[in-house]
């Protein structure tokens, strides 16, 4: 177990920020909380503590089963490598993060920090291994991602299909009735 210090921030709650734990079943108001939670990262772009799951805010990743290819057309598994990443900078050392809201899956929406790396959405975007959405972001992570294509680092050493793109590829039409 590790502690993460979650901090308030827009998040959408009546009374300032909140937190809901599915573990216990109810919403934690705070200000600043720390949580002692197992953190393991789900994705690029996601990890869980404890039993919750909370997304990095303005950044998407490959899914884990999405593939991109090498400028020698040979596949790699980009969404693997960009969970090895998020990992890598989970165990790097105290976890801090800034809660911003919640998504539609009811994730809390956070920017967080570990150890020496002060963004890890701007780190993973900076590494090539996720992208600015701009959707939500506004363009925060621009500068990174520019860095990031113009190096050819990560998705951008090659071809790749857009997170969502790919996502939305994928889903199942609904059935006509």
């Amino acid at each position: 177990y590790r502690t993460i210090r979650l901090a308030g921030g827009r998040c959408g709650c009546w009374y300032g920020c909140c937190y809901f734990s599915r573990v216990t079943g109810v919403i934690v108001f705070f200000a600043a909380a720390l949580i002692a939670a197992a953190v393991s990262a789900a994705d690029g772009d996601s990890f869980h503590a404890g039993a919750d799951h909370v997304r990095l805010w303005g950044i998407d990743a490959p899914e884990l089963a999405q593939t991109c290819l090498r400028p020698d057309g040979r596949r790699w598994a980009c969404g693997q490598a960009a969970k090895a990443a998020m990992a890598g900078m989970l165990a790097g050392g105290p976890l801090d993060c800034q809660a911003r809201g919640r998504d539609r899956y009811r994730r809390t929406v956070v920017v967080c920090s570990a150890g020496p790396v002060r963004d890890i959405g701007a780190e993973m975007v900076r590494l090539g291994l996720a992208v600015d959405w701009q959707k939500y972001s506004g363009g925060a992570y621009a500068d990174e991602e520019r860095a990031a294509r113009m190096a050819r680092r990560g998705l951008w050493n090659g071809t790749f299909v857009e997170p969502w793109v790919w996502r939305k590829e994928r889903r199942r039409p609904k059935p006509k009735r």
